[in-house]
């Protein structure tokens, strides 16, 4: 119940930030091609959630973008492929909604190895602090693939070139 009265917030802010974003002009467009830093909770195999370590983000058009972030969970490589839209566009700040899902396993004591593909969706918002420098934090929820799923939440900085 909690999760959904969550995710219901998270969908009206993005309703309204979709109409409200119509209003204002694109300013932003100049980003394009990002590496940078993704940290996302919860972090303990295996409700480990997708989009942490190390990121790679593309904004290919003026309101879509990719990202691919790799870390490791427990002692295995992860790797999650997202893709992003935004819904209001600034100069200095985007909304944007994006899900993805992550590729690892993990072998809890006493177990065989399991492959684990938990899906995410967020709700995020990027700040530039300079024209190459942009900080960004994330709420969504995660879960299938092996995981019970639940909230997620995550900070992340990129450097644009």
């Amino acid at each position: 119940m909690r999760c959904f009265k969550i995710v219901s917030i998270a969908l009206s802010i993005v309703t309204v930030s979709a109409l409200a974003g119509l209003a204002f002009e694109d300013l932003s467009a100049q980003r394009g091609f990002g590496v940078g830093m993704q940290v996302t909770f919860p972090m303990r195999p295996p409700q480990a959630l997708p989009a942490s370590g190390m990121s790679v983000r593309v904004w290919l058009w003026d309101r879509f973008g990719i990202e691919g972030d790799f870390f490791v969970v427990g002692s295995s490589l992860s790797f999650t492929p997202r893709l992003f839209l935004k819904v209001i566009n600034l100069e200095i700040a985007d909304l944007y909604v994006g899900g993805g899902v992550s590729f690892f396993t993990y072998a809890p004591p006493q177990e065989a190895l399991m492959l684990y593909i938990p899906v995410q969706g967020v709700v995020g918002l990027e700040m530039r602090l300079t024209p190459q420098i942009a900080l960004n934090g994330e709420i969504g929820v995660f879960g299938f693939g092996g995981t019970s799923g639940g909230v997620t939440s995550g900070l992340g900085v990129h450097f644009y070139f």
